[in-house]
């Protein structure tokens, strides 16, 4: 049979119709579930790397406020002052820097929004003398304890045109209100990047301030020159070959030269005693500061 053009072309409509409706059911039924479970699963993933990376984060926040709580200072901010003055002033003895003096402002705090504190900051000053290698030493030193503590400000200053430097330097410490205990944080910290002072001597050799500056070092060239006695009353002569200066002083009494400061603390025949930045020294007529024994409490 024969079909006619009308019927040819109602064949050709109907299975256009047939394709298009066999497409909808494809897209529709098949692959629209499938996409949308393709794109769920994508999202899941990524929800998933999201929830494991703030976990990550959480558990590495919470090293890091454990590790911050051993490195604050004493919460009590008196203990806090005390332990940490003391602790600078051991630094300095331990550099070998003179005439210390560590001063403390008040406290300041930092609040949250409901009114409790987050953190408490305590601010310190220290003025000290020596030379860049003791200022060098003592960065070192400073930057590798594990406390959380930063210098804000130093300066250095030509102690009468010599290697000497007066030394004064700001620092802001943290007090965290959990910390527990009394004690500083004895552990070191992970800083500096390398290992020993040594490392970074040659910051000092350089010099960058030696531009007019005399290099001698003056604890080379003071000297006990004179033990004498008036009255019955011993009386220490110190002699400054680089200034030709001459100190008369006493027991008790105070004296200050470019190479060091302190007091008097007993004369013997040949030798005296002084105190200078919290450690005694034993002087030996004749002999520069410099060969100064340290004596034990």
């Amino acid at each position: 049979m024969k079909l006619t053009r009308q019927q040819l072309l109602l064949g050709v409509l109907i299975l256009i119709g047939i394709v298009r409706v066999g497409d909808w059911v494809l897209q529709s039924l098949i692959q629209g579930p499938l996409q949308e479970r393709k794109a769920r699963t994508a999202q899941l993933q990524k929800d998933i790397r999201s929830r494991e990376k703030q976990l990550a984060d959480l558990r590495a926040a919470g090293g890091r406020i454990d590790s911050w709580l051993r490195q604050s200072l004493p919460a009590d901010a008196e203990t806090a002052r005390t332990a940490y003055r003391s602790w600078l002033l051991g630094l300095l003895r331990k550099t070998q820097m003179t005439d210390a003096v560590v001063d403390s402002g008040s406290p300041g705090s930092r609040r949250l929004r409901n009114g409790s504190v987050l953190y408490r900051s305590l601010p310190f000053t220290l003025r000290a003398r020596g030379s860049l290698p003791q200022f060098n030493n003592f960065l070192f030193q400073f930057t590798r304890a594990g406390l959380l503590h930063q210098i804000t400000n130093f300066s250095l200053t030509p102690a009468g045109g010599t290697a000497i430097f007066d030394v004064s330097v700001s620092i802001d410490t943290v007090l965290l209100p959990t910390r527990k205990g009394n004690e500083l944080n004895s552990q070191p910290g992970t800083l500096p990047a390398l290992a020993t002072v040594a490392d970074y001597a040659s910051i000092a050799s350089q010099n960058i301030f030696a531009v007019g500056l005399n290099t001698v070092d003056p604890l080379k060239h003071t000297f006990v020159s004179a033990i004498t006695f008036s009255n019955g009353q011993p009386l220490v002569w110190i002699t400054e070959q680089l200034s030709d200066r001459v100190t008369r002083t006493g027991p008790g009494e105070s004296f200050s030269t470019a190479a060091m400061s302190g007091f008097i603390v007993e004369v013997r025949a040949q030798e005296v005693v002084v105190e200078s930045s919290g450690r005694r020294l034993l002087l030996s007529l004749g002999s520069p500061l410099s060969e100064a024994k340290p004596l034990t409490p």
